[in-house]
Formats: structure tokens, C-alpha cells, sequence
């Protein structure tokens, strides 16, 4: 556009679930932000915004578009695009580091473009998770998206190590990584379904990993830990 003045694109983590854990710094991005773009309206966090606050959502595009890739792909352009002209504030769930591919593609493009792109870190699923599970993500544990290894024949991973696999929001994906981890651990294997982490209601539910898609509290909010499989379990050990 002849004689627009190019903004830039601040990237905001609003927390995996309860507002008290949004950081200052993304509280404050947030509340100077006019209007503010959100991934999703579908999170707990819109309701601390204030009152009155002019917010743009995406959730629109998650119905009109055939898959995830198209629908991150159009947010990441629709944002450049708005950027070309005026500043812009995009806000996320969680860590805009963790599981975000809008955010990975929108680095992409604004690197191209030569627009200035800031990521405002926020705490992810993953802190209230490991808090939940009471482990430590330095001992070795591996962090697979769900989508990822539901579209794979076996798990990335080594099975003597504990691995949490992010984004199980649905029944059906439950069910494709299931069938991808049975190829490796046995059926009764003894996992734990994270629900809501971040909030007063975080639990994790103890089931054989058979049973994981027959949880009734499957949702957007779950996540899977597995513990390790015995030491010398995989080939990595072998090796």
C-alpha cells in the first residue's frame, strides 16, 4: 500500500489457563493493546481482559478452513498483513514457544518481509504439568505434540526415558496415538492423562494406556505423560 508505515508484531503468551499466571510484562501488552488479536476466544484467560477491551479473534477461520495448516497459515498472513500498516499485538494460550505453529509460520513470514516481530514469553502447559507430575524436565523426559505422533508408525522417543505428549484434545487423536505408542509399549503400560493444568482443577488420571481414548474428560486442556519403560527398554540403551 503506497505510503503505509510499517508496524510490528508483538507476540503474547497469556498463560496455559489461569489469568494469575499471565506474566507482568504480557499483562501489560495485552491491556495497551487496541484492538488485540487472539488466536482463540476459547480460554480461560478472556475473561480477566478488561471490560470493553476491542479484541479480533480467529476462531471463524478454525470453521472455514479443511485443515490446521491452512487455518495457521491464514492467521500468520492476516496478521502480516495487518502489521504492513499499523502495530499489532497477537496473543496465544500458554508459551508462544510451545506448540504455537501460527507463531512458527508468522516468524517465517515476517522475517521475509523485514517487518519486526517480538515474542513475549509466557508460561506454557508444561510448567503446571511437570508441577502436577512432580518431574523435572531436565531428567531426561521427552515433549512430543500429539498431532505429530498420532501421524507416525512409532514414537520419536526412547522408551526407557518419560516422554508428555501436548494438545490430546480430542478422542479421535487419543485413539491415533494410542495405536502409535502400542507399537512399542505394551497395552497395559501405565500412563496419566493431564487435564486442565495451570487451574484449581488439575489432575492427572491414572489409566493402562488402552484406555486412554475412553476418558471422558478428554479435552483442550489434556495432555499424556508416560513413564518410563524399564532401563535397556529401547535401542538407543542397546546401542
Amino acid at each position: 500500500m503506497p505510503g503505509a508505515v510499517a508496524g510490528h508484531i508483538v507476540v503474547v503468551g497469556r498463560g496455559p489457563c489461569d489469568p494469575v499466571l499471565i506474566t507482568l510484562q504480557s499483562w501489560e501488552a495485552l491491556r495497551g493493546a487496541s484492538p488485540l488479536y487472539l488466536r482463540t476466544r476459547r480460554h480461560p484467560t478472556i475473561a480477566a481482559l478488561p471490560p470493553g477491551m476491542t479484541c479480533i479473534d480467529f476462531d471463524a477461520v478454525y470453521d472455514d478452513s479443511p485443515d490446521f495448516r491452512t487455518v495457521y497459515r491464514t492467521i500468520a498472513e492476516r496478521l502480516l498483513d495487518d502489521a504492513r500498516s499499523s502495530d499489532v499485538t497477537y496473543a496465544v494460550p500458554g508459551d508462544p514457544s510451545c506448540g504455537e505453529a501460527s507463531v512458527q509460520i508468522l516468524r517465517s513470514l515476517a522475517e521475509a518481509a523485514e517487518i519486526e516481530l517480538r515474542i513475549l514469553p509466557g508460561v506454557s502447559f508444561l510448567e503446571p504439568s511437570l508441577a502436577l507430575a512432580g518431574i523435572d524436565c531436565l531428567d531426561g523426559l521427552f515433549i512430543c505434540d500429539a498431532l505429530d505422533l498420532a501421524s507416525a508408525h512409532h514414537p520419536p522417543f526412547p522408551q526407557d526415558r518419560p516422554a508428555l505428549i501436548g494438545q490430546l484434545y480430542s478422542t479421535l487423536v487419543a485413539t491415533d496415538v494410542k495405536l502409535t505408542l502400542m507399537n512399542q509399549y505394551p497395552g497395559t503400560h501405565p500412563v496419566g492423562l493431564i487435564h486442565e493444568a495451570g487451574t484449581d482443577g488439575g489432575r492427572i488420571e491414572h489409566v493402562p494406556l488402552h484406555d486412554i481414548d475412553r476418558s471422558a474428560s478428554l479435552g483442550l486442556r489434556s495432555s499424556l505423560l508416560i513413564p518410563a519403560l524399564p532401563a535397556g527398554a529401547s535401542f538407543e540403551s542397546f546401542q
